[in-house]
C-alpha cells in the first residue's frame, strides 16, 4: 500500500506555486486537468460540488450567484479541516476569488479556484497545506444545501 501511494503521490503534486485567490492566476495551473469552455457558473442556485484527495474532502456549495458575485459556503474535512459559511465570492473569467475566508479556518490553506464550464466541476489548486490540484465534481445538493 504504502508503494502505491509513492506511486500515486507525484501525480497529484502541482509543480509550482503561483498567485493565488483566483484573481491572477494563470491558466497553465491547470492545463494538468482539461478545463474548456466559456459561460459561468449556473445561476440557478444552490449549486454543489464535492472532490476528494487522499484523506482531505472538499465541497463547494453556491448559495446564490449573479452572473459575477455570489455567496458561497466552502468546507474541508479531515486532517486539515476547516469551514467557511456564507463567504462572498467574485467571478472573473471563470476564476473564482472568495471575499471574506478569513476567519473561516481557512488559514491553513492557500489557493486558488477555477469553474470549467464545458465540464461543469471546479478545479481547487491547493498550495497549502501542500502542493495538489483537486477536481470538485458536480453533485447533488444535500437536503437543505442552500437555504439561506
Amino acid at each position: 500500500m504504502a508503494r502505491m501511494f509513492f506511486l500515486v503521490l507525484p501525480c497529484l503534486v502541482a509543480a509550482e506555486p503561483q498567485a493565488l485567490r483566483g484573481a491572477d492566476v494563470p491558466r497553465k495551473l491547470f492545463d494538468d486537468v482539461a478545463c474548456t469552455g466559456s459561460g459561468g457558473l449556473s445561476q440557478d442556485s444552490p449549486s454543489c460540488y464535492g472532490g476528494q484527495v487522499l484523506v482531505e474532502s472538499f465541497s463547494l456549495h453556491v448559495l446564490s450567484y449573479d452572473g459575477s458575485t455570489g455567496i458561497v459556503d466552502l468546507k474541508a474535512e479531515g486532517p486539515q479541516a476547516a469551514e467557511c459559511a456564507g463567504a462572498t465570492f467574485q467571478n472573473d473569467d471563470n476564476a473564482i476569488t472568495i471575499e471574506n475566508d478569513n476567519g473561516c479556518g481557512l488559514a491553513n490553506y492557500e489557493y486558488s479556484v477555477r469553474y470549467c464550464p464545458d465540464q461543469d466541476y471546479v478545479i481547487v489548486n491547493l498550495v497549502k497545506p501542500y502542493a495538489v490540484r483537486v477536481v470538485l465534481q458536480s453533485q447533488t445538493c444535500p437536503s437543505g444545501a442552500g437555504e439561506v
